[in-house]
């Protein structure tokens, strides 16, 4: 059995932590695998790092016709049997790709929670029989059902995290002098992200909170804006904006409470990294989410596109330091119990022995 992943992201995203995951995972348990990546991507340059198997496909759009076809051409000389297909484009590639390899099995991995079909090409894409699909939340699952897949060809397999990576996770440079108390969150800069909200939630309070900081880590074509809203807010110098870092886990180290405010989120791979270094959290009850968090338990749920709520949780965190460390203590140990890449790549892999003994 010969599988190839497929992600074709020039950027790093919890997507492609997963996609890198999958394939160590793999690798160690001697599959025969491969990842197919843009050229100087940072997946591309982590798989080289990693000394993993990666080939080089560089995709400039849905419907490009020349990747799909030079990825058939490899598909068919390397004689893979499953393309793992891990978002968007590559999803439009791969299943072009297959037209010319109909022996070709075919997954992918669904991690957004926005509707799936809005144009003549994702209607086809989402409606080709023999394409099986793994969700990374129940919540992912339903959508797909709602927009007329059978469950019958959606499985849900949470996202995971590799423990090792959070054994001895080294101290970046402080993002802000000693004595300052840090919140923080980490993702792409999108609307969909919520951070203005959470900008917001920081103004209010900054006003009671005078060593608060703010730290946004990532980034994305929201930073602009983000940085302007931050100076209207007039907390702009409390706050820092990152951008893309590699040395996040190192950078999350300084946060006192890690903050998701999201209102569409898979599952939010960014959550499970602050509960496995014991971090208090709060997110919203925006889409995956919740399997993850465990309102009260783990962290504070509330609702998406409330910066008030947001404000009210924060607070309520930064006022009892004892529940700070309750809440990351039992995210620790969830993480651990659910959501390590072990348990996501060896689900995945029964899915790929089933794929080929149907």
């Amino acid at each position: 059995m010969k599988i190839a992943q497929i992600d074709a992201l020039l950027h790093w995203r919890g997507g492609e932590q997963q996609v890198l995951y999958l394939s160590q995972v793999l690798h160690a348990n001697g599959y025969d695998s491969v990842m197919i990546c843009q050229p100087h991507s940072e997946l591309y340059q982590r798989a080289g790092e990693a000394r993993l198997p990666v080939h080089a496909l560089r995709v400039r759009n849905e419907v490009d016709v020349a990747a799909a076809w030079k990825l058939a051409w490899y598909l068919r000389r390397e004689r893979v049997d499953i393309l793992h297909m891990h978002e968007s484009r590559s999803h439009m590639i791969g299943l072009l790709a297959g037209l010319f390899n109909p022996n070709l099995h075919k997954l992918v991995s669904r991690r957004v929670v926005h509707q799936p079909i809005r144009n003549l090409f994702s209607r086809w894409k989402y409606q080709l029989p023999r394409v099986q699909y793994l969700a990374v939340s129940h919540a992912v699952r339903q959508v797909l059902m709602d927009n007329g897949i059978p469950g019958t060809q959606v499985q849900t397999i949470h996202s995971g995290i590799d423990l090792k990576r959070f054994d001895h996770v080294p101290k970046a440079e402080p993002l802000f002098p000693p004595g300052t108390r840090v919140v923080g969150t980490v993702g792409h800069l999108a609307n969909s992200k919520g951070q203005r909200y959470l900008l917001r939630a920081a103004q209010s309070l900054m006003r009671d909170e005078p060593k608060l900081r703010l730290a946004i880590v990532g980034a994305g074509e929201l930073r602009q804006t983000l940085e302007a809203q931050a100076v209207d807010l007039g907390i702009a110098e409390h706050v820092r904006f990152t951008g893309f870092r590699r040395d996040a886990l190192s950078l999350m180290r300084e946060f006192e409470i890690f903050v998701l405010p999201s209102y569409l989120e898979g599952l939010g791979t960014s959550v499970l990294d602050a509960m496995a270094l014991g971090k208090p959290v709060v997110a919203t009850q925006a889409g995956g989410i919740p399997e993850a968090v465990q309102d009260g338990v783990t962290g504070l749920l509330v609702p998406p596109r409330d910066a008030g709520a947001l404000t009210q949780a924060i607070r309520y965190l930064l006022q009892h330091p004892e529940q700070q460390a309750e809440f990351g203590k039992a995210g620790r140990r969830r993480v651990e119990q659910h959501f390590t890449a072990e348990r996501m790549a060896r689900q995945t892999m029964q899915v790929y022995h089933q794929l080929m003994h149907d």
